[in-house]
């Protein structure tokens, strides 16, 4: 994920308060400059407007979309005053509830229990309707939440209280489902749990019924085995409007970008669960999109959160093999797929070949320099990374990086949840990228670069004043020279749109 800054109201929380269980914090001496800079920055006042026009429409459907996708965006811009807004659209089934898993929990926050009284902090969850939507709509990913919930969770179970909160027991079992069973317990609730079987699935849910993987090469067979236990990502149903089309999206690039024809026919390649396959087949509804997958428990996933789009086709398929669809692509999708390969300039040409003419493709790769953060952070475990992956080790590497945090990592969506720590952090194979090597591979290709991707608003101003000759991205020298600058920027990954060099 891109850095998380912090936003002015909370920075007055802060100050005022102090943060639960830390000293109270001491405001800078230039602290109103520095509240003064952060309310004007372009993500503040994109936000501000989505939720201006909320307020003005709120069952218009984009301004509905727009302001979920602004908060998903920048959580920690979120504050009280977007309680409404959030509150209308959680359980909303045309919005991605994703987009409050931490949102929510900030705006909420002055207002939470205090852990060190649990039944008074049961009583609270159990009555608001708000902390209950969150906790059985989307993944809680919000570590200061979480300690709150598990804290309650302990003391439910110890205290055989979970008949006397049945709306609380009854989220936190829908909790679990959704992050696997990601929050670690101790030996004293695990023992527990052999008397309260009705309520052990809020602790350790039933896994996905793994489906055999059958694969010839060690490394595609191995992390097909992993998505079939771990299905990935983690994730439950997408926003039903699509802000721009596919198309205004290509014609961001600029005007050499190729065009997107009428009807187009697209490829999602390693579309895991199927998320931004149905995402991609919203931006461009009269498009054919085949989305392939290598793990059929991932791809059971996908058909159940995308039944009924109606063009989008799911199918079980080695990337390598695209060629045997027999098929030509306008437009391809690979993302987070090319790093897991056992040679990803391999798998990349092989999406080259079956590029239609005039086609173009978006690629997204681990940044190495990025990865810096990951590979700390599994140092950090020591020998836990070298056990067999099992929910428990996942379990035991949350609790020791929740104790010791790596913001790049434990600030990542893909944390809270066991199948994205395994991914994260356990993932059987990867091969990261630079700059450098992207460059390389374009060219060996016949690929050229129409535009690299900057995750916020902030990084797009910052760009254009490091490199004011590059306004659409494409000059690999200033994009490496920014990421030496900001190594933190592509931790989410390198995202870029290319086409045909010729």
């Amino acid at each position: 994920m891109p850095p998380q800054i912090l936003d002015a109201p909370r920075m007055r929380r802060s100050i005022a308060q102090g943060n639960r269980g830390t000293q109270p914090a001491l405001p800078p001496p230039d602290c109103g400059a520095m509240l003064a800079a952060m309310t004007d920055t372009p993500s503040v006042k994109r936000l501000a407007a989505a939720a201006s026009a909320w307020r003005s429409a709120p069952d218009d459907a984009a301004a509905r979309t727009r302001l979920a996708v602004l908060l998903w965006r920048r959580p920690d811009l979120a504050d009280a005053s977007h309680l409404p807004a959030i509150a209308a659209m959680v359980r909303d089934r045309q919005i991605d509830p994703a987009q409050f898993e931490r949102a929510g929990w900030v705006t909420l926050g002055p207002m939470l229990p205090d852990p060190a009284d649990p039944q008074a902090a049961a009583l609270w969850l159990e009555r608001h309707d708000l902390a209950i939507a969150l906790i059985e709509e989307t993944q809680v990913a919000d570590t200061a939440a979480e300690h709150l919930l598990s804290t309650i969770r302990r003391w439910l179970l110890i205290e055989h209280k979970t008949d006397a909160f049945p709306r609380l027991a009854a989220a936190l079992l829908r909790q679990a489902a959704i992050n696997g069973g990601a929050w670690p317990f101790d030996a004293e609730e695990r023992a527990a749990l052999a008397a309260a079987p009705e309520f052990l699935a809020a602790y350790m849910p039933e896994p996905p019924g793994t489906m055999e993987e059958d694969f010839a090469a060690p490394v595609t067979r191995a992390v097909a085995a992993q998505y079939g236990r771990w299905p990935y990502p983690v994730w439950q149903r997408a926003n039903a409007v699509a802000l721009r089309s596919l198309g205004e999206s290509l014609r961001a690039c600029g005007a050499d970008a190729p065009i997107l024809p009428d009807r187009p026919n697209i490829l999602v390649a390693g579309c895991g669960t199927g998320r931004e396959a149905l995402s991609i087949a919203r931006m461009a509804p009269d498009a054919t999109v085949t989305a392939i997958e290598l793990s059929e428990t991932s791809l059971a996933v996908a058909r159940a959160r995308c039944a009924g789009q109606a063009n989008l086709r799911l199918l079980r398929h080695d990337l390598h093999a695209v060629a045997e669809l027999g098929q030509r692509f306008h437009y391809i999708a690979c993302s987070g797929v090319l790093h897991h390969l056992p040679d990803p300039e391999a798998g990349w040409a092989a999406l080259v070949d079956v590029l239609a003419p005039g086609g173009t493709m978006q690629i997204a790769l681990y940044s190495r320099i990025a990865r810096l953060q990951v590979a700390a952070a599994r140092m950090r475990l020591g020998t836990l990374t070298q056990e067999p992956v099992s929910d428990d080790v996942i379990r035991e590497a949350r609790r020791r990086l929740i104790a010791a945090p790596l913001p790049s990592v434990t600030d990542s969506r893909d944390f809270f949840s066991t199948a994205g720590v395994h991914d994260l952090l356990f993932h059987v194979h990867e091969d990261c990228f630079d700059i450098s090597r992207i460059e390389r591979a374009t060219d060996a290709l016949g690929l050229k670069l129409l535009r690299f991707q900057l995750p916020t608003p902030e990084d797009a101003k910052q760009y254009r004043e490091l490199a004011p000759h590059d306004p659409l991205h494409r000059d690999f020298a200033a994009w490496h020279a920014y990421e030496m600058r900001h190594p933190s920027t592509f931790a989410g990954m390198y995202r870029m749109t290319l086409a045909r060099a010729s």
